[in-house]
């Protein structure tokens, strides 16, 4: 089964927020905390990753996605040096602490070594339809966030391509 068909059976994370309107237009979205946000990103990132509202969010949600993106379609098993070169910057540790880190958010499930066995997870499918849906088209590259995002975004296309 292809990713994208898979993907398209997954319910994305955050599906469940309420959206609601404050003031006349502006809507935002309702965590089941009653917190406001936004957007699904800001949520799962601030909320569920407990990540502080920074700067690097944008391209530290594309380097995930870039990555769940990736181990789903086993490239990590298939071509580990294109995603550690492309997505990681050459660094072979950076790549095997982050699928750890992933692990550790139960985005993905392995076994005794997460390099060679690592699966999305339930969630970790979810959370990818969710990134997938909600990628950014990166227009200003002014923003240094952007600019990193936008070179993750090649990174990933280059990975797809090899």
């Amino acid at each position: 089964m292809s990713v994208d068909l898979a993907l398209a059976r997954v319910r994305p994370w955050g599906a469940s927020l309420q959206p609601v309107t404050v003031g006349r237009s502006h809507t935002v979205l309702q965590a089941p905390d009653g917190r406001l946000w936004d957007s699904v990103r800001d949520v799962f990132w601030g909320q569920h990753l407990n990540m502080c509202m920074c700067e690097d969010q944008e391209d530290q949600l594309e380097l995930m996605r870039a990555t769940l993106r990736c181990v789903s379609e086993d490239l990590h098993r298939i071509d580990p040096d294109a995603m550690t070169e492309f997505l990681f910057g050459g660094s072979e540790m950076f790549f095997r602490h982050y699928l750890l880190t992933l692990g550790h958010h139960e985005l993905i499930e392995h076994g005794a070594t997460a390099f060679k066995h690592a699966a999305l997870s339930p969630l970790g499918w979810s959370v990818l339809a969710m990134l997938e849906a909600t990628r950014p088209v990166i227009v200003d590259q002014k923003d240094p966030a952007k600019t990193r995002a936008a070179k993750i975004q090649r990174a990933e296309r280059r990975v797809f391509a090899r």
